[in-house]
């Protein structure tokens, strides 16, 4: 009875540790791999004075990416790569904006620029420029790339036909990042079924430095420490096709997702450490 009994128990047992071995726990992202060199995203402008906004004063660019630079953070920590997100200036207090910047946990360097004030690298100090404060604070973090968010406009009211996007790079070490953020643009988002139009005018990559754009230092502050820079301007917020798909919500995590995704894609081919 007793041999029986145990049997009975062993053939339980097994069964009980099959049926556990057939509803495994669903394979989770990687997190952030601790001690490695973060991603720095940089919303640009700030809460005072946001940058180029539509004509009719319902968007401008600082907003709109305090709204969804979460949403790049995302995609990048999902791969496994840490992730942080500046801004110069004072956090915004109010507003979906506020909230957002405060569930993606947006640094605020209370550093905003008074009187159009360009700032001189504390790591370069023959660099001046508006994104300095940001620039610097990337180099204190050792930065593995960094992307500075923007939204761009061509003009004076509402354009209908878009001018062609641009990828401003560091003109030493950002290239290959500027490229890779270019084709997933290109692959996932312009021109395509419910996708952004851009009447086929693509995205350009402009290096950028001080020699020939004088506001430009803090991307020459970048690339005298070789981290990789870009400025993603390839949105304009005066177009209206643009407008007209970016103030969807959808299409809004759409277009920040792909610029996570080309951060992504650069990392994983990239042999930089």
């Amino acid at each position: 009875m007793f041999r029986l009994f145990r049997t009975i128990s062993l053939l339980v047992l097994t069964c009980t540790g099959l049926c556990m071995c057939t509803h495994a726990e669903p394979a989770t992202t990687p997190a952030p791999r601790s001690g490695e060199r973060p991603v720095v995203l940089d919303i640009g402008h700030q809460s005072t004075a946001g940058g180029a906004q539509t004509p009719d004063g319902k968007l401008n660019e600082f907003t709109f990416w305090c709204r969804y630079a979460g949403e790049v953070k995302q995609v990048i920590e999902q791969a496994g790569y840490p992730c942080i997100i500046l801004n110069r200036g004072n956090a915004p207090t109010k507003g979906a904006a506020a909230e957002a910047a405060r569930a993606a946990g947006v640094l605020f360097l209370n550093r905003p620029d008074k009187n159009a004030y360009r700032y001189p690298s504390t790591h370069h100090p023959e660099h001046i420029g508006a994104g300095m404060i940001c620039a610097d604070k990337a180099i204190d973090l050792q930065a593995r790339c960094v992307v500075f968010l923007h939204l761009n406009s061509v003009g004076k009211g509402w354009s209908t036909t878009p001018p062609t996007g641009l990828i401003i790079c560091n003109k030493k070490h950002g290239h290959a990042l500027a490229e890779s953020m270019c084709r997933v643009m290109r692959q996932e988002l312009l021109d395509k079924p419910a996708g952004m139009p851009n009447a086929g005018k693509g995205i350009k990559v402009l290096p950028r430095y001080i020699g020939s754009q004088p506001s430009a230092g803090w991307m020459n502050t970048l690339d005298a420490e070789s981290i990789p820079a870009i400025v993603f301007e390839a949105v304009y917020a005066n177009n209206r096709g643009h407008v007209d798909f970016i103030r969807q919500d959808a299409n809004a995590r759409k277009l920040a997702r792909s610029i996570g995704q080309g951060v992504v894609n650069y990392l994983q081919q990239s042999t930089a450490p």
